[in-house]
């Protein structure tokens, strides 16, 4: 039983300590955050002695510490975990720039910890069966594609969290929070994204944040084929979050809701998914899985599927968009 902390107890870490609390691998035994009541809330439910600090477990012999603080802080405190000799599960982003993010892959090869980040679409059942069906090339090579994300946040939603929507706190809007996902199984279903061009813009009127609310790119892949995305959280509506790649023989769709394969003679294959409802649903059913992952490659040494280079690649995108003002950008891994 590896002996596992968690640092941050707000609205996501309920998904890690679902995990944890069911995990075979994992005895949480201590869990962090600045407001001790939401420690103490956390331990109730979860498990663990609530702490303030995070300081407070170097020497307390621990595994493995998930990361679920604000965006800002991920590369101080993970670091700083990973120097005194543990490893680390980092929720997205893995930093607010690639330097930082960069610094951390270092950190990670200096001490020998494995540092994780929470992509956990990876391992929705659409992902993995389109993953599977690209490998296969059973419908060719990709010849284009379309990454949609269109979600809602409001002025409520950075209000309640006061570093939300700060490019100094959050390091972003729509592309950091809410599409990192999407862009992230872009690169990881094509075979990486080369580099891109776009456009982001903060398109309501509205003093509630600074950050961009709306951001349009096209990603060139190492390919040679093209990705164009539209990112949103302007939509009052449902929450999309599509990867469609067109292919030689057919057009694959990835949603949460499953997988949708329609073939060039015009026959149509949907592989349906388990979803949730509800406030954050689009979280996904795949915490668990992917945190089970972790472990698994942690005590056994292969290679874990959302590593800190993933990490990198994602905030690379991130980066490339908001800093593109239509030039084009090489995406660093």
């Amino acid at each position: 039983m590896l002996r596992t902390a968690v640092v941050g107890c707000g609205a996501v870490s309920k998904n890690h300590g679902k995990a944890l609390k069911d995990n075979q691998y994992t005895k949480l035994v201590y869990c962090v955050d600045i407001d001790f009541d939401k420690a103490k809330t956390f331990a109730e439910t979860y498990g663990g002695e609530p702490l303030t600090d995070y300081r407070d477990l170097y020497d307390k012999n621990i595994d493995v510490v998930h990361v679920i603080t604000p965006h800002n802080t991920h590369p101080q405190i993970v670091m700083d975990l990973m120097d005194h000799g543990m490893n680390v599960f980092c929720e997205k982003p893995l930093a607010i720039t690639p330097n930082e993010a960069k610094q951390m892959i270092r950190k990670s090869e200096e001490t020998g910890k494995l540092l994780g980040v929470c992509f956990q679409n990876r391992l929705n059942k659409a992902t993995v069966e389109a993953k599977e069906i690209l490998a296969s090339g059973k419908y060719g090579k990709i010849l284009s594609g379309m990454a949609l994300v269109t979600w809602y946040r409001n002025g409520k939603y950075y209000s309640e969290s006061p570093w939300r929507g700060q490019y100094n706190g959050e390091g972003g809007g729509c592309i950091i929070n809410q599409s990192i996902h999407t862009l992230d199984l872009v690169d990881y279903l094509t075979g990486g994204v080369e580099s891109l061009s776009g456009f982001d813009g903060k398109l309501r009127d509205t003093d509630a944040y600074e950050v961009e609310d709306t951001a349009m790119a096209l990603m060139r892949l190492k390919c040679g084929a093209e990705v164009v995305a539209f990112c949103t959280n302007c939509y009052l509506g449902s929450k999309v979050c599509d990867v469609e790649l067109r292919l030689e023989h057919a057009v694959m769709t990835v949603r949460q809701s499953g997988l949708t394969i329609v073939e060039e003679d015009g026959n149509t294959i949907f592989h349906p998914a388990e979803v949730l409802t509800g406030e954050k649903s689009e979280w996904g059913v795949s915490h668990g899985l992917l945190i089970n992952e972790y472990y698994k490659s942690l005590l056994d040494g292969t290679p874990f599927i959302a590593d800190c280079h993933t990490g990198l690649a994602a905030v690379s995108i991130v980066n490339a968009i908001q800093h593109s003002k239509g030039r084009s950008i090489k995406i660093e891994r």
